[in-house]
């Protein structure tokens, strides 16, 4: 208990420093976390020590008297990534120990690429980048991945990367990076974002993934639902599944023009055929997406992935054929997520600053800086620069 305690004051200690920039003394902290001085003292000395932490004794001295001591958070003393590992492009986002978004961009990746050479890729991209914009030393990545990951962090299941199918994908990019790693599925990464990011957070929320595949992620009492064997969500696995009559193995395909994107920006301008084969891939969708609901009862459907990008144009009859499926209030609100297109490496960074705090910052159980990353402070949080499978 004494030792649960101690943590505790230390996280709140250190999520004052961390979330508001400047100096702080003992006093001022201990008035903002309700601590008492001696306490606050103690936990400082410690924190010093072992975490980011600068003390300022002396720095601020004016006048006659013994100064007060100071302290601060040192952002720059480390960084933190979130990486979504796509086939076809890597999106990653870099941020300093409190959470500042120093960088998010992307880069194309030859999806023929084996297992052993993609790594090599992710870690050149990671350091790369890292570099480029003076970050300091990687202390921790997150990562999220198109497959089934398991509870000893191997890659189960994946239509996407079967090269990485039974590797300890954890433990190679560890290797690779010199930092330890949180893996998870991209859309679960993507579906915590959205969830974490919202005011209020839903409790309960659906966030379905819409782009060259449908995949679908829950969200239950505030977690990201993962199941006994962490395969919850994943009904592209079922066998004969479809979510459409013309998918194939998981990819939508489309007819009256030869990409979604063309697709959707037909029916902007009014083109008949394309808004019929909207309408038809949302009445084929919603059945299962009903069912989904009324197994779940969330609070809001959250629909993402590249098709969200389109708007009204996909959530107005997506809306209508899902609600019209069911037959009991409230039916729930089905909004586009927040993200749009992206939210993995937000996830992804996300769970590695909630998953591996004392590695991040020296102190378990610190609270991460989700405010830090709501889209409406950053623009390209919410699009991204390249193509890809979403």
């Amino acid at each position: 208990m004494a030792h649960a305690q101690r943590r505790a004051n230390a996280a709140a200690c250190l999520s004052v420093l961390r979330d508001a920039p400047g100096v702080w003394t003992i006093r001022q902290i201990a008035s903002r976390t309700g601590l008492s001085r001696p306490t606050v003292d103690a936990v400082l000395r410690s924190l010093v020590e072992r975490a980011p932490v600068v003390d300022d004794h002396g720095a601020h001295a004016s006048g006659a008297g013994r100064p007060a001591r100071r302290f601060s958070f040192d952002p720059t003393a480390g960084c933190v990534a979130g990486l979504d590992a796509g086939l076809h492009v890597l999106r990653l986002v870099v941020c300093d120990l409190a959470g500042t978004v120093l960088v998010r961009t992307d880069a194309a990746v030859n999806p023929g690429l084996g297992a052993t050479d993609r790594l090599t890729m992710i870690h050149q991209f990671i350091e790369r980048t890292r570099r480029e914009v003076g970050a300091g030393p990687l202390r921790a990545l997150g990562v999220g991945v198109p497959g089934i990951v398991g509870a000893d962090h191997r890659i189960s299941h994946s239509l996407v990367s079967e090269s990485w199918v039974g590797l300890d994908l954890a433990a190679e990019l560890a290797d690779h990076c010199g930092c330890p790693v949180v893996l998870d599925n991209d859309v679960k990464a993507a579906a915590l974002a959205e969830q974490r990011l919202r005011d209020p957070q839903p409790r309960h929320m659906l966030f379905l993934q819409l782009g060259n595949r449908i995949s679908l992620a829950v969200v239950v009492d505030g977690q990201v639902l993962q199941g006994s064997h962490r395969i919850a969500g994943e009904l592209g696995t079922r066998r004969a599944m479809r979510w459409t009559h013309n998918s194939h193995r998981g990819q939508l395909r489309w007819q009256s023009a030869p990409t979604a994107a063309q697709v959707f920006a037909r029916a902007d301008e009014g083109d008949r055929a394309a808004t019929e084969e909207i309408a038809q891939f949302c009445a084929e969708i919603a059945p299962l997406v009903a069912t989904i609901v009324l197994t779940v009862d969330p609070e809001v459907v959250v629909v993402g992935g590249g098709l969200s990008r389109s708007g009204a144009t996909l959530l107005d009859p997506l809306t209508t054929a899902v609600h019209d499926q069911l037959t009991v209030d409230p039916r729930p609100p089905l909004v586009t997520s927040l993200l749009r297109s992206g939210g993995a490496d937000i996830g992804a960074v996300g769970l590695a600053f909630e998953q591996l705090s004392e590695q991040v910052v020296g102190v378990a159980d610190v609270r991460p800086p989700w405010p830090r990353w709501h889209p409406a402070l950053h623009q390209d949080l919410t699009m991204s620069t390249t193509e890809g499978e979403t």
